[in-house]
């Protein structure tokens, strides 16, 4: 593909369209996985960080992956399109699955480079870093191409473009012009992370919208922070005598109920830098953070706004619940008697069907307007401690009444005197102790004889009706025998 193709961070990474290597199996959990949904499930940034661990790994003869079809442990690799396959850590033609062209990425790299010297604009960089940093009096030994040597008796060498040295630290500059292999990026951050040095990758310039492959793995592991040194950074520097450097970065700003970044390009010091040898990042920006603040307070608004819902779909209902119930009170209890039957009925039909639209009517196809009316004046005798819509003249009475001839009832009556606090007017005004002892005698049958529980449509519409209240709560253990309730 011509060109340079750029992603955003943020977008979902893709695979390429056929991969030699369509699944991949994990060691760790034993599970076969697709690849092309393999890769879908990460960001795109989250795939590039993911592309560096499993290399690592590979290099590490810490295998994570294997290819399903032969077990060479795998690699995630990025094509020049940014899209994403597996390829094998070696191949002997074994595998029906070819990731390999005939080249290493050695012998590749020495035909790249067979020939070249340091180019002149590597060479103009490095003049500039030296000049900038040897501006700032806070840094000691500065040199260009001194070999480092590995320590504590491990292999290897490193001749950074620029080295310098802080009070606390040792810093080594590498000047990054053309594109490079992960595995030198990968390698010279391990080397220097061994060393307790801090690697510092300098570009000559960099814009968000054109970004190389080795862009992405400079950025991308390093927080979403890239430096660029240019004649204008170098004379900053000399003019203020503090090493200033140009820094581009990411920014994670809240678009709804989402992340986008901007990207920001500004001129820092060394004063505003952070480095962080054990993970091998040099930002003056700290990207992950405050994506991961603005993340959490989406989430907060998140449930800040579905709990407002809630509770304004909780207000709603209530207020329907109430003007429902108002107007079943006030349909049975302003009952005229010249009222013409079939008006009232299908008024009450109206009504019913609302009440089952709610889950609390009666049910049928000619619901009872009696047995509803009977709810509603039990209701309100309970709430009035005196008879509403009954021809008794006490609560006793309208007790002895239910018990003969709506048992089902009787134990909801006594459920709601005591939620409306109405009991104690019942126990006065049996004198006699009659009712009392009639509960007493019958107690033991509340529970297991049917005739003492209500239809289910009934009971629901008195719980409604009554709001709860001629239900048994269930820490009410005082109704544990299903009788005092009644008594």
């Amino acid at each position: 593909m011509a060109g340079n193709v750029t992603i955003d961070p943020l977008a979902w990474a893709e695979a390429v369209a056929k991969p030699e290597i369509d699944q991949v199996l994990s060691l760790k959990s034993g599970r076969i996985i697709d690849v092309r949904r393999f890769v879908r499930a990460f960001r795109y940034e989250r795939a590039i960080l993911l592309r560096q661990k499993l290399k690592m790994l590979v290099k590490s003869n810490k295998t994570r992956l294997v290819c399903a079809t032969c077990g060479v442990p795998v690699y995630l690799v990025c094509s020049t399109a940014k899209r994403f396959f597996f390829r094998h850590r070696h191949e002997d033609g074994s595998c029906p699955a070819v990731t390999r062209t005939g080249f290493t990425e050695a012998d590749i790299r020495a035909m790249k480079y067979r020939g070249n010297k340091e180019s002149e604009a590597h060479k103009r960089i490095k003049r500039l870093v030296l000049r900038s940093v040897s501006a700032d009096p806070r840094f000691t030994d500065v040199v260009t191409e001194q070999t480092w040597r590995a320590s504590e008796g491990l292999t290897g060498l490193r001749r950074p473009d620029v080295s310098a040295r802080t009070d606390s630290l040792r810093l080594a500059f590498e000047v990054q012009l053309s594109t490079t292999f992960l595995d030198v990026v990968l390698s010279r951050r391990e080397f220097y992370r061994s060393e307790r040095a801090a690697l510092i990758w300098v570009l000559p310039n960099f814009h968000p919208n054109y970004r190389r492959m080795t862009d992405d793995d400079i950025l991308l592991s390093n927080n979403s922070n890239i430096f660029v040194v240019d004649a204008s950074t170098a004379t900053a520097s000399e003019a203020a005598g503090v090493f200033m450097i140009k820094c581009w970065h990411r920014k994670p700003v809240i678009d709804g109920d989402r992340i986008v970044d901007e990207w920001v390009e500004r001129l820092v010091c060394w004063d505003e830098i952070t480095v962080d040898v054990d993970l091998q990042t040099v930002q003056a920006f700290d990207y992950s953070s405050e994506a991961a603040q603005l993340l959490e307070q989406i989430k907060l608004e998140k449930i800040a706004k579905l709990a407002a819902q809630k509770e304004a779909a909780e207000r709603a209902k209530v207020a329907l619940e109430n003007e429902l119930r108002d107007l079943m009170f006030r349909f049975v209890l302003n009952y005229e008697d010249d009222d013409k039957h079939l008006g009232r009925y299908k008024r009450w039909v109206a009504i019913n069907d609302r009440l089952l639209s709610h889950g609390c009517g009666l049910e049928g196809k000619y619901p009872d307007l009696m047995k509803a009316s009977r709810l509603v004046h039990l209701v309100a005798t309970a709430k009035a401690g005196k008879p509403v819509g009954f021809k008794y003249k006490n609560l006793v009475e309208i007790g002895h009444h239910l018990f003969h001839q709506h048992p089902d009832l009787l134990l909801a009556y006594g459920f709601m005197l005591r939620a409306f606090g109405t009991k104690s007017i019942l126990d006065r005004e049996d004198r006699t102790g009659r009712w009392v002892a009639k509960v007493r005698e019958e107690r033991s049958n509340f529970l297991s004889d049917a005739k003492y529980k209500m239809a289910e449509d009934e009971e629901r519409l008195l719980a409604f009706l009554s709001q709860g209240a001629s239900r048994k709560l269930a820490n009410d253990n005082r109704n544990q025998d299903g009788g005092r309730a009644a008594a």
